[in-house]
């Protein structure tokens, strides 16, 4: 019988192995993990939590970027020779990072085949979710996209049919991420509720796979 294949090996266990300097940091949720512009000799992996990236521009407007779960690296705009942090990131949850200096990161990518095979998997996989936000962004209404958008926070999709806490986010984060105003946020939160699709419990909402209906809506027909 055929073994199934063994799991990834850890970050942290690949660079104790490798005899890797690193340093573990605790970030709580709202706070900021590094800001856009400061200067950047480091990357980092998310051993557990979350963290969103959001970019501002000259103007104080902010737009929010990407959304990275545990198993993702940041930061890695560094090995590309980018001396500054390109965006801000910040913690959405308690999350712990594990930081590792640019030149034995870079050392580490050419010598340790599992931690490459990781980090290029990361790559493709933040690839492709840019390329879906922006297919969202073309194709989705914004009802639509807040319907996604939850189910991203939440961590609940087809694989996960159960239901799931949405972290909490203030409305206007929310906002950021779809691409519409606070106070269409809230108006499209009432329908959901309405409909049954979240449940709200003091400040905590739950968020249930029927909300991935939404998503199979003619977008015309908002």
């Amino acid at each position: 019988m055929q073994r199934p294949p063994a799991p990834p090996a850890s970050v942290r266990g690949l660079l104790e192995s490798a005899h890797t300097a690193f340093t573990l940091i605790h970030r709580t949720p709202g706070s900021t993990v590094f800001r856009q512009g400061d200067e950047g000799d480091t990357v980092m992996h998310i051993e557990s939590g979350r963290v969103w990236l959001a970019v501002t521009k000259a103007s104080g407007k902010e737009a929010i970027c990407g959304l990275l779960e545990p198993g993702a690296f940041l930061g890695e705009e560094v090995l590309a020779g980018q001396a500054v942090r390109p965006h801000t990131a910040t913690a959405m949850t308690p999350t712990d990072l594990l930081v590792v200096g640019k030149a034995d990161m870079g050392r580490l990518l050419q010598t340790q085949p599992a931690l490459s095979t990781q980090f290029i998997e990361h790559t493709i996989e933040r690839t492709i979710r840019l390329q879906s936000d922006l297919v969202d962004q073309l194709l989705f209404s914004a009802e639509q996209r807040l319907a996604h958008t939850l189910l991203l926070l939440a961590g609940c999709n087809e694989r996960q049919p159960s239901s799931c806490a949405l972290p909490h986010v203030s409305q206007e984060i929310i906002a950021e991420m779809v691409g519409t105003t606070r106070s269409r946020i809230n108006l499209f939160l009432g329908r959901f509720k309405k409909a049954g699709f979240i449940d709200e419990h003091g400040r905590e909402l739950t968020v249930h796979p029927s909300l991935l209906r939404v998503l199979d809506k003619d977008p015309r027909t908002h």
